[in-house]
Protein backbone atom coordinates (compact mmCIF):
# COMPACT_ATOMS: atom_id res chain seq x y z
CA UNK A 1 0.00 0.00 0.00
CA UNK A 2 1.27 3.58 -0.75
CA UNK A 3 2.04 5.52 1.90
CA UNK A 4 -0.31 8.20 2.76
CA UNK A 5 -2.94 6.41 0.56
CA UNK A 6 -5.72 4.52 0.60
CA UNK A 7 -7.56 2.20 -1.64
CA UNK A 8 -10.84 0.49 -0.93
CA UNK A 9 -10.91 -2.82 -2.47
CA UNK A 10 -13.88 -4.87 -2.54
CA UNK A 11 -13.50 -6.66 0.36
CA UNK A 12 -13.00 -3.59 2.85
CA UNK A 13 -16.20 -2.06 1.33
CA UNK A 14 -17.92 -5.22 2.99
CA UNK A 15 -15.96 -5.06 5.88
CA UNK A 16 -17.52 -1.41 6.63
CA UNK A 17 -20.65 -2.43 6.04
CA UNK A 18 -20.91 -5.69 8.16
CA UNK A 19 -19.13 -3.51 11.49
CA UNK A 20 -21.83 -0.51 10.28
CA UNK A 21 -24.83 -3.12 10.22
CA UNK A 22 -23.29 -5.15 13.18
CA UNK A 23 -22.68 -1.87 15.50
CA UNK A 24 -26.93 -0.86 14.23
CA UNK A 25 -27.98 -3.85 15.37
CA UNK A 26 -26.39 -4.11 18.69
CA UNK A 27 -27.79 -0.76 19.18
CA UNK A 28 -30.88 -1.72 18.15
CA UNK A 29 -30.89 -4.58 21.07
CA UNK A 30 -29.29 -1.74 23.57
CA UNK A 31 -32.62 0.15 22.97
CA UNK A 32 -34.67 -2.77 23.69
CA UNK A 33 -33.39 -3.36 27.07
CA UNK A 34 -32.38 -0.11 28.37
CA UNK A 35 -34.91 1.88 25.85
CA UNK A 36 -36.74 3.31 29.67
CA UNK A 37 -33.97 4.43 30.65
CA UNK A 38 -32.52 6.14 27.35
CA UNK A 39 -35.94 7.52 27.03
CA UNK A 40 -36.01 9.11 30.60
CA UNK A 41 -32.52 10.99 30.06
CA UNK A 42 -33.04 12.10 26.33
CA UNK A 43 -36.90 13.33 26.49
CA UNK A 44 -35.67 17.15 26.80
CA UNK A 45 -33.46 16.80 23.89
CA UNK A 46 -34.99 17.55 20.41
CA UNK A 47 -35.63 14.34 18.42
CA UNK A 48 -33.55 15.09 15.16
CA UNK A 49 -31.03 15.89 17.02
CA UNK A 50 -30.68 12.45 19.04
CA UNK A 51 -31.09 10.89 15.16
CA UNK A 52 -28.38 12.52 13.79
CA UNK A 53 -25.58 12.10 16.97
CA UNK A 54 -26.92 8.26 16.88
CA UNK A 55 -26.00 8.10 12.80
CA UNK A 56 -22.99 10.23 13.75
CA UNK A 57 -21.55 8.01 16.45
CA UNK A 58 -22.74 4.86 14.73
CA UNK A 59 -20.65 5.90 11.36
CA UNK A 60 -17.33 7.33 13.66
CA UNK A 61 -17.42 3.91 15.60
CA UNK A 62 -17.30 2.26 12.18
CA UNK A 63 -14.44 4.26 11.36
CA UNK A 64 -12.34 3.76 13.94
CA UNK A 65 -12.77 0.22 14.17
CA UNK A 66 -12.01 0.52 10.12
CA UNK A 67 -9.21 2.23 10.82
CA UNK A 68 -7.44 0.57 13.17
CA UNK A 69 -7.81 -2.69 11.02
CA UNK A 70 -6.49 -1.43 7.96
CA UNK A 71 -3.55 0.68 9.93
CA UNK A 72 -1.42 4.31 10.00
CA UNK A 73 -2.45 4.69 6.34
CA UNK A 74 -6.71 4.97 7.06
CA UNK A 75 -5.67 7.20 9.81
CA UNK A 76 -4.14 9.65 7.60
CA UNK A 77 -6.76 9.21 5.14
CA UNK A 78 -9.62 10.13 7.70
CA UNK A 79 -8.19 12.58 8.85
CA UNK A 80 -7.58 14.54 5.19
CA UNK A 81 -11.07 14.21 5.04
CA UNK A 82 -12.24 15.49 8.14
CA UNK A 83 -9.86 18.24 8.54
CA UNK A 84 -9.16 21.39 6.69
CA UNK A 85 -6.17 22.19 4.77
CA UNK A 86 -3.83 24.85 6.13
CA UNK A 87 -1.08 26.78 4.57
CA UNK A 88 1.22 27.11 6.70
CA UNK A 89 4.63 29.38 6.19
CA UNK A 90 3.65 30.35 3.46
CA UNK A 91 6.44 33.12 1.96
CA UNK A 92 8.38 32.16 4.84
CA UNK A 93 12.61 32.12 4.29
CA UNK A 94 14.48 28.87 5.37
CA UNK A 95 17.40 29.42 5.32
CA UNK A 96 18.52 27.66 8.27
CA UNK A 97 17.02 24.50 6.35
CA UNK A 98 20.34 23.46 4.41
CA UNK A 99 20.71 20.47 6.62
CA UNK A 100 17.31 19.91 6.24
CA UNK A 101 16.65 19.19 2.47
CA UNK A 102 17.56 15.15 2.20
CA UNK A 103 15.02 14.61 -0.91
CA UNK A 104 13.27 16.83 -2.98
CA UNK A 105 11.42 16.60 -6.46
CA UNK A 106 12.26 19.83 -9.03
CA UNK A 107 10.43 20.55 -12.43
CA UNK A 108 12.42 21.56 -14.57
CA UNK A 109 12.85 24.59 -17.52
CA UNK A 110 16.40 26.01 -17.47
CA UNK A 111 19.37 24.78 -15.73
CA UNK A 112 19.56 27.45 -13.18
CA UNK A 113 17.07 26.77 -11.02
CA UNK A 114 17.67 22.85 -10.38
CA UNK A 115 21.90 23.59 -10.17
CA UNK A 116 20.91 26.51 -7.51
CA UNK A 117 19.01 23.96 -5.73
CA UNK A 118 21.73 21.33 -5.71
CA UNK A 119 24.65 23.70 -4.74
CA UNK A 120 23.01 25.58 -1.79
CA UNK A 121 20.17 22.84 -0.42
CA UNK A 122 22.36 20.03 -0.83
CA UNK A 123 19.63 17.11 -0.87
CA UNK A 124 21.17 13.65 -1.09
CA UNK A 125 18.26 12.41 -3.20
CA UNK A 126 16.74 14.23 -6.88
CA UNK A 127 13.66 13.60 -8.70
CA UNK A 128 13.23 15.95 -11.79
CA UNK A 129 10.31 16.32 -13.37
CA UNK A 130 11.47 17.09 -17.45
CA UNK A 131 9.38 17.12 -20.81
CA UNK A 132 10.50 16.60 -23.74
CA UNK A 133 11.91 20.15 -23.92
CA UNK A 134 13.41 20.17 -20.64
CA UNK A 135 14.62 16.85 -21.14
CA UNK A 136 18.01 17.74 -21.98
CA UNK A 137 18.89 20.49 -19.32
CA UNK A 138 17.62 16.88 -17.36
CA UNK A 139 20.30 14.50 -18.75
CA UNK A 140 22.70 17.11 -18.03
CA UNK A 141 22.12 18.32 -14.33
CA UNK A 142 22.38 14.41 -13.76
CA UNK A 143 25.14 13.62 -15.52
CA UNK A 144 27.28 16.38 -13.76
CA UNK A 145 25.94 15.66 -10.26
CA UNK A 146 25.02 12.15 -10.22
CA UNK A 147 28.32 11.79 -8.25
CA UNK A 148 27.53 12.87 -4.97
CA UNK A 149 24.04 13.42 -5.45
CA UNK A 150 21.66 10.05 -5.86
CA UNK A 151 19.78 11.14 -8.89
CA UNK A 152 16.09 8.82 -8.45
CA UNK A 153 16.72 8.57 -13.00
CA UNK A 154 20.04 7.48 -14.74
CA UNK A 155 21.30 9.78 -17.28
CA UNK A 156 20.49 7.16 -19.66
CA UNK A 157 16.89 6.90 -17.89
CA UNK A 158 16.36 10.48 -18.71
CA UNK A 159 17.55 10.23 -22.36
CA UNK A 160 15.37 7.31 -22.94
CA UNK A 161 12.20 9.57 -21.70
CA UNK A 162 11.54 7.22 -18.66
CA UNK A 163 8.99 8.71 -16.48
CA UNK A 164 8.83 12.06 -19.21
CA UNK A 165 6.28 14.12 -18.38
CA UNK A 166 4.39 14.04 -22.10
CA UNK A 167 1.78 16.44 -21.57
CA UNK A 168 3.19 19.83 -19.01
CA UNK A 169 -0.61 21.14 -19.48
CA UNK A 170 -2.24 18.36 -17.31
CA UNK A 171 -1.44 19.38 -13.66
CA UNK A 172 -2.75 15.46 -12.92
CA UNK A 173 0.31 13.91 -15.25
CA UNK A 174 2.92 16.25 -12.52
CA UNK A 175 1.11 15.47 -9.52
CA UNK A 176 0.43 12.07 -10.01
CA UNK A 177 4.67 11.53 -11.02
CA UNK A 178 5.46 13.66 -8.00
CA UNK A 179 3.26 11.32 -5.83
CA UNK A 180 5.26 8.48 -6.95
CA UNK A 181 8.87 9.94 -6.17
CA UNK A 182 7.87 11.28 -2.66
CA UNK A 183 6.58 7.54 -2.21
CA UNK A 184 10.11 6.28 -3.28
CA UNK A 185 11.82 8.79 -0.76
CA UNK A 186 9.89 7.08 2.02
CA UNK A 187 10.12 3.80 0.59
CA UNK A 188 14.37 5.17 1.40
CA UNK A 189 13.94 5.71 4.57
CA UNK A 190 14.12 9.35 3.83
CA UNK A 191 11.39 10.44 7.02
CA UNK A 192 8.42 13.48 5.47
CA UNK A 193 9.66 16.44 7.43
CA UNK A 194 13.27 15.94 4.71
CA UNK A 195 11.16 16.05 1.92
CA UNK A 196 10.73 19.08 -0.42
CA UNK A 197 8.64 19.50 -3.60
CA UNK A 198 10.08 23.08 -5.46
CA UNK A 199 7.36 24.65 -7.51
CA UNK A 200 9.41 27.21 -9.36
CA UNK A 201 10.57 25.53 -12.58
CA UNK A 202 8.12 23.64 -15.40
CA UNK A 203 5.47 25.07 -17.02
CA UNK A 204 2.73 26.30 -14.28
CA UNK A 205 0.14 23.10 -14.67
CA UNK A 206 3.45 20.90 -13.64
CA UNK A 207 4.18 23.48 -10.31
CA UNK A 208 0.15 22.79 -9.20
CA UNK A 209 0.31 19.16 -9.72
CA UNK A 210 4.07 19.19 -7.87
CA UNK A 211 2.00 21.34 -5.13
CA UNK A 212 -1.11 19.16 -4.82
CA UNK A 213 1.03 16.24 -4.40
CA UNK A 214 3.04 17.78 -1.18
CA UNK A 215 -0.34 18.74 0.04
CA UNK A 216 -1.46 15.06 -0.63
CA UNK A 217 1.12 13.68 0.77
CA UNK A 218 2.33 15.76 3.83
CA UNK A 219 5.28 17.36 2.80
CA UNK A 220 6.97 20.97 3.10
CA UNK A 221 6.52 22.65 -0.76
CA UNK A 222 9.17 25.80 -1.89
CA UNK A 223 9.77 28.46 -4.56
CA UNK A 224 13.38 29.75 -5.62
CA UNK A 225 12.94 33.33 -5.91
CA UNK A 226 15.66 34.52 -8.73
CA UNK A 227 17.23 38.09 -7.36
CA UNK A 228 18.70 39.16 -10.25
CA UNK A 229 15.64 40.85 -12.42
CA UNK A 230 13.84 37.92 -11.37
CA UNK A 231 15.91 35.07 -12.30
CA UNK A 232 18.98 32.96 -11.12
CA UNK A 233 21.70 34.24 -13.34
CA UNK A 234 24.98 32.42 -11.33
CA UNK A 235 23.50 29.20 -9.69
CA UNK A 236 26.99 29.21 -8.08
CA UNK A 237 25.93 32.40 -6.87
CA UNK A 238 24.44 31.99 -3.30
CA UNK A 239 22.67 35.30 -3.30
CA UNK A 240 20.64 35.09 -6.64
CA UNK A 241 17.95 32.87 -5.44
CA UNK A 242 16.17 33.47 -2.27
CA UNK A 243 14.01 30.14 -1.22
CA UNK A 244 10.82 30.68 0.33
CA UNK A 245 8.01 28.35 1.47
CA UNK A 246 4.88 27.93 -0.23
CA UNK A 247 3.76 25.36 2.57
CA UNK A 248 5.53 24.53 5.65
CA UNK A 249 4.85 21.35 7.01
CA UNK A 250 6.30 19.28 10.23
CA UNK A 251 9.85 20.19 9.65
Amino acid sequence: MAHGKINFSKRDIILIVTLLALLFFLSHLSILYFGSFIQNVSHHVHGMTIVYEYVKTIIEIGLIVFASLKGKSAWKWIKNQLVRKEFKGTGEHFDYLKEKVKAIVIPVSRREQPEWIINHLNPEYVALLYTEQSKEVASQITKDFSENIHFVRTVSEIDKGVDMIKNPDDPLESKSLTRKYIEQFIRNGVDESNIFVDTTGGKVPMSIGAFQAAEEMGVSSIYIVGRVNGKIVNPQIREHGDPIFISRKKI
